[in-house]
């Protein structure tokens, strides 16, 4: 009997969000558990969650003890700071956060709350429980989500295709806390997998927003839209004018979201920022009897040999392919040494997390510390 004269094939149908017919994807089981009965272990509660970065280093389990409240908190892969509380509290919880901070000297950034969120304290599920059912939905996931993995590959410069799994399964560890077992459907109650595969659909472009900047990739997507709508309305490459006009924008601010969206695909192919200086070029310096050569000249090749060291370290020209740049670290270091910026400013400027400027700027003192340059 096929598949399709079985008496309970229509229970397996399902009709998606885009009206297209598909099948219920599979309840999970680990160590003879069902996942519903793994997640009872930690259920569900919907209360406000506050999040924020820190500059520095910061475990924030002290903090969520010190508000006067039931408080959960959690460390999510993003390496942001997040603190539940019950519903209701969280603007309150918010003050008493930034107060607590301030008196601390730590430096909080962005503090925001979104109310009405679900929860779970997965600290609750027995150990190792929880690993083994985030594993098994990897495992499930891995050969079904083939275009997801590409687009990952595609829009990170610095990622394989080897470096996906794992980063699959700190996404849906960030994610499985905000399952909600009892959330009710077209197609009936939500399981574990229906639920990752909804957020899979969009981790490609929330993690290019979080590498490259939010405004940055949105316009990308934006504009690429805008170009898809018109070649497959009229068959033709569209205007300026027109790609223009379907964002709300003019044509100036459009050839420089453009140029920004093209300098990012092509940093990866930067130009070298210091070049030889030539006989030709050294003879139209003109010194002044009053400077220091000797010191100027000094000056000039240390800073030379750091500028050297700093491009070495975010560009091995013994690499090959995806890992032979880091276009982040170059962009973080310049704005710091370079420009002045603090660690929050260069954040803003980049459009980042503060912490993901540190680390990168942190990645490349690392390497150029042992030359004696700093």
């Amino acid at each position: 009997m096929s598949r399709a004269d079985r008496p309970d094939a229509a229970d397996d149908r399902i009709i998606t969000a885009a009206n297209r017919t598909g099948r219920r994807v599979p309840d999970l089981v680990v160590r003879g558990l069902s996942e519903r009965e793994i997640l009872a272990h930690a259920p569900a509660m919907t209360c406000d969650r506050i999040h924020w970065d820190t500059v520095d280093a910061f475990d924030p389990r002290p903090l969520a003890d010190a508000l006067g409240m039931p408080a959960w908190t959690r460390r999510w892969s993003d390496g942001q700071h997040r603190v539940w509380v019950p519903e209701g509290r969280g603007h309150e919880a918010r003050e008493v956060i930034r107060a607590w901070c301030e008196q601390r000297d730590v430096e909080a950034v962005n503090i925001r709350v979104e109310s009405r969120v679900p929860f779970r304290d997965l600290a609750l599920i027995p150990e190792g429980l929880l690993g083994e059912l985030l594993g098994a939905a990897v495992e499930w996931l891995w050969p079904r989500m083939i275009q997801v993995r590409r687009r990952i590959v595609i829009d990170l410069d610095l990622v394989d295709d080897e470096d996906v799994k794992s980063m699959m399964y700190l996404f849906l560890s960030d994610h499985v806390d905000r399952f909600d077992a009892d959330r009710e459907g077209r197609n009936g109650t939500l399981n574990l997998l229906a639920f990752f595969i909804g957020k899979l659909r969009t981790w490609p472009q929330d993690a290019a927003r979080t590498a490259y900047g939010r405004n940055l990739v949105s316009d990308r997507v934006a504009i690429g839209r805008a170009l898809d709508a018109v070649s497959a309305g009229e068959g033709r490459w569209a205007t300026e004018g027109e790609v223009a006009g379907s964002l709300g924008i003019s044509v100036t601010d459009l050839r420089r979201r453009e140029l920004a969206i093209a300098t990012l695909s092509s940093l990866r192919n930067y130009h070298q920022l210091v070049v030889e200086a030539t006989e030709e070029s050294m003879g139209a310096i003109q010194v002044a009897a009053s400077d220091d050569v000797e010191d100027a000249a000094t000056t000039h090749a240390r800073a030379a040999a750091l500028t050297r060291a700093v491009l070495a370290a975010v560009n091995d020209p013994t690499a090959t392919g995806r890992r032979a740049q880091d276009p982040l670290a170059l962009a973080a270091v310049y704005l710091t040494f370079w420009e002045g910026l603090t660690r929050p400013a260069v954040a803003r400027e980049l459009d980042i997390l503060p912490k993901t400027a540190s680390a990168a700027v942190s990645r490349v003192l690392s390497a150029v510390q042992d030359q004696d340059l700093l």
